[in-house]
């Protein structure tokens, strides 16, 4: 059922954006779909969610991961970013900068498959910019874009091969930077996990 709310959501955001991207190691200006030594077969897991759609929360300056990517100022307040049916909706007209985190809630073993989706609605800013996304388990890099504004809509299914193992609990990351007043939807993370 997760599987199915998951498809859902990127269904419905293909269908509002009128496409989807592909959020593999190949798609989108600056893409990065980290991976690295043997990959385990992705036909001989389970998906299972990896975050809890409705529980993340903000991440303090001292234990942001990204930091160097950090204002001086961060603007980030309830209503610039709220749980929707689809996900962790952020709006970047009120959140100047987003870092979100939870634990996560199963472990990743070398190889896994990370499975997501996020989309955005048109990217538009009085000035040329550029949005910066990514996910990130502790301090490793699963995914993350670098898109051109002003841009059209877009949806990202990502698809990529952890390059790490991490226990369950490890903080999940997700952030988010970009100019202009622009909305974002993370949909679900999921991970791939193998029968002992």
């Amino acid at each position: 059922m997760l599987r199915g709310v998951r498809a859902w959501g990127l269904a419905i955001g293909c269908a509002l954006l009128g496409g989807c991207g592909d959020g593999g190691a190949g798609s989108g200006t600056g893409s990065t779909g980290v991976s690295s030594g043997e990959v385990v077969d992705p036909t001989g897991g389970e998906l299972v969610p990896l975050v809890l759609p409705n529980v993340w929360k903000p991440v303090p300056a001292a234990m942001d991961p990204l930091a160097a990517h950090r204002p001086a100022q961060v603007q980030c307040p309830l209503g610039g970013w709220l749980f929707e049916p689809q996900g962790l909706e952020i709006s970047t007209l009120l959140c100047n900068y987003a870092m979100f985190s939870q634990p996560s809630r199963a472990a990743i073993v070398k190889g896994a498959r990370v499975v997501a989706s996020v989309y955005h609605f048109d990217l538009v800013a009085e000035e040329p910019a550029t949005a910066h996304v990514a996910l990130l388990v502790g301090d490793n890099l699963v995914w993350e874009q670098d898109i051109a504004i002003p841009g059209k809509a877009n949806a990202y299914a990502i698809d990529v091969p952890a390059s790490f193992a991490a226990d369950a609990g490890t903080p999940v990351y997700f952030h988010l930077h970009n100019h202009g007043q622009n909305t974002w939807t993370l949909g679900e993370i999921e991970v791939e996990v193998f029968a002992d």
